[in-house]
């Protein structure tokens, strides 16, 4: 590789020949002028060479933050990441990223104005409209007026849904009164946002677009791990009970026996069921994106684990079986054989969002404590725990990567076995039971 020096005007200006482009193989010129002498430009030439001979050469480029991420990045990564996460990513950048900082010049994006960044969306970073409270505000003055609206008034008063109008007058006649959202984020979204931006930036060094990543000494908010709510195991039978004549008693059944995920459930197959010996293989799954349920390979590693059945929960999936089978009797050539175990009438998939939706009524016609679908998997492994079982026979039945995960997320539960295990073991070593302290 060879440079060369001149002069143009009072000042100097050195150029060479760059690496290879590899799409074109073509290799651009590289220069840079503005030099006060000779001795400075070649000064400068060598280093900038000696930054191509160690892959460190960055071009300049006049390329947006919102570009790169829109254009080149998010279209690249696309068939290499799961769907649902490249969906939350287009998310974020079309919803966070683009709007405040997408027309900062990519190799121009500092660490400070990173955390700048994120302080906004803290503060004042959500976009969304808080339907929830609105359906609420015009709900109650017309209750208050003694005029109760119905769904469709509120849907169009609102501009909302007419299914999402019809859940929201359930809930508020059940005296569920919705929170007002907070004008920032959530700081788990926040740093959801920094990953990702983080994963891009850590790309666009890898592509040469950048010789460092500003994201890596940028320090997201600390997000608190909440304890989310769950169902005693007397509101878990409350609810079987009260959903015993709904068309999918046998999915809930499943995820409380189980804490198997949504998507698992929606996924399922009778290919991966054995009833006579009592076993199911979690396989596949069935997520959303961008509003659309599709298959999926499942949501880890682990996703592939073979877990025992419950004999009531057997009966119940054979009684679904029938009912299945009668249902593709009916229907003959029109029946979509998909070999899912949760189908519609005809045998269309179920969406997961239908499950959800359905679950959330039922709950509030119950009159128990609202709580998510997933929150069945939190019900699950918390009555498992207390129960004394295994937590890594608990991980291994919901999932989880490993079982000192599994702890973590439950450590508010298992206090209580550690003493449990302190008096199990001093009985076996010491060949009596563990007497009380004298007072």
């Amino acid at each position: 590789m060879r440079g060369t020096v001149t002069q143009r005007g009072s000042s100097w200006y050195y150029k060479f020949r760059g690496p290879a482009d590899p799409l074109t193989g073509k290799r651009p010129w590289v220069g840079k002028g503005g030099f006060r002498n000779e001795k400075e430009a070649w000064k400068a030439c060598r280093a900038a060479m000696k930054d191509v001979d160690d892959g460190r050469f960055v071009r300049s480029t006049g390329r947006t933050l919102g570009s790169f991420l829109t254009d080149e990045w998010l279209p690249s990564i696309k068939s290499s990441i799961k769907p649902t996460t490249w969906d939350n990513w287009s998310a974020y950048t079309r919803s966070y990223v683009v709007p405040v900082i997408g027309d900062v010049r990519l190799q121009q994006v500092t660490t400070p104005q990173l955390m700048t960044f994120y302080a906004h969306l803290l503060s004042k970073g959500r976009v969304k409209v808080d339907n929830n409270a609105a359906m609420y505000a015009f709900w109650a003055a017309r209750v208050q007026l003694s005029d109760e609206p119905g769904p469709r008034e509120v849907m169009e008063a609102c501009g909302v849904s007419i299914h999402a109008a019809r859940a929201a007058v359930r809930r508020f006649k059940d005296g569920q009164v919705p929170r007002s959202l907070s004008p920032g984020l959530a700081p788990k979204t926040v740093r959801n946002v920094h990953v990702m931006l983080h994963r891009a930036l850590t790309d666009a060094v890898s592509w040469h677009y950048l010789s460092h990543n500003p994201a890596a000494d940028a320090r997201p908010p600390k997000a608190a791990r909440q304890r989310r709510p769950v169902w005693t195991p007397e509101q878990l039978r409350t609810f079987l009970r009260h959903a015993r004549e709904d068309r999918f008693y046998a999915l809930y059944l499943l995820a409380i026996t189980t804490g198997m995920r949504r998507g698992e459930l929606c996924g399922m197959r009778w290919s991966a069921v054995n009833l006579a010996e009592r076993t199911l293989s979690v396989q596949e799954g069935r997520v959303v994106v961008a509003g659309r349920a599709e298959g999926s390979d499942g949501k880890s590693d682990s996703a592939g684990r073979q877990i025992a059945l419950d004999p009531a929960t057997v009966t119940a999936l054979m009684a679904w079986r029938q009912l299945q089978d009668s249902e593709r009797e009916f229907f003959g050539s029109d029946y979509a054989d998909t070999g899912l175990i949760f189908t519609w009438q005809d045998g269309r998939p179920v969406h997961p969002d239908s499950v959800r939706q359905r679950f959330s009524r039922l709950s509030v016609s119950a009159k128990l404590p609202p709580i998510r679908f997933h929150d069945l998997r939190h019900s699950y492994a918390t009555a498992a725990l207390r129960a004394g079982v295994n937590p890594k026979i608990v991980s291994h039945r919901i999932g989880h990567s490993s079982a000192a995960f599994t702890m973590t997320v439950y450590s508010h539960v298992t206090p209580g076995m550690d003493r449990d295990a302190a008096d199990e073991v001093a009985s076996l070593v010491l060949g009596t039971p563990p007497e009380e302290p004298a007072e």
